[in-house]
């Protein structure tokens, strides 16, 4: 004949069963964690590597020129590469975190914006406000061509 479990084993059995399910559970957490962050680095390593690599330098008016003068060809060269544009700044866009990632307009001689850049990292914020409509500023990003724009758009941008 088999003796009856006490209620205190049954409680014990039932702590232990539940002990490897939150310990399985924080396992999985922890491993999502640790992959989740390494796949964000390594993407954000790969930005990194591709804005400094090989760029091509040029003045804000010629790139806007050369957008302007045949866009098929202006795609063939600039876009999808890593342009440094050297322009003056006409407006800054510093959003409050959460609302967006800073922007900076580049304008012409007559104060028309020529080149979008946009998608600077959050640490770049104080030093984008600082900006001041006239200054002289060169720009690092991604070429994206026109995007619903009539003017170039650079995106993942860093001051140079």
């Amino acid at each position: 004949m088999k003796k009856a479990q006490g209620p205190d084993k049954g409680k014990e059995k039932m702590r232990t069963q539940k002990s490897y399910v939150s310990l399985l559970l924080v396992s999985f957490v922890w491993l999502g964690l640790v992959l989740g962050c390494s796949s964000f680095r390594k993407a954000m390593d790969e930005k990194r590597a591709e804005r400094e690599g090989p760029s091509i330098t040029i003045s804000a008016d010629d790139f806007y020129k050369a957008y302007q003068s045949n866009e098929a060809e202006a795609d063939k060269i600039y876009q999808g590469k890593i342009v440094i544009v050297t322009g003056i700044v006409g407006t800054t866009s510093t959003p409050d975190d959460g609302m967006g990632r800073p922007a900076v307009i580049l304008v012409g001689s007559n104060q028309k914006p020529i080149v979008n850049c946009f998608g600077f990292a959050s640490d770049e914020k104080e030093a984008i406000s600082k900006l001041k409509p006239g200054q002289k500023v060169t720009i690092k990003g991604k070429c994206m061509g026109k995007v619903a724009t009539d003017e170039p758009a650079l995106e993942d941008c860093v001051l140079q």
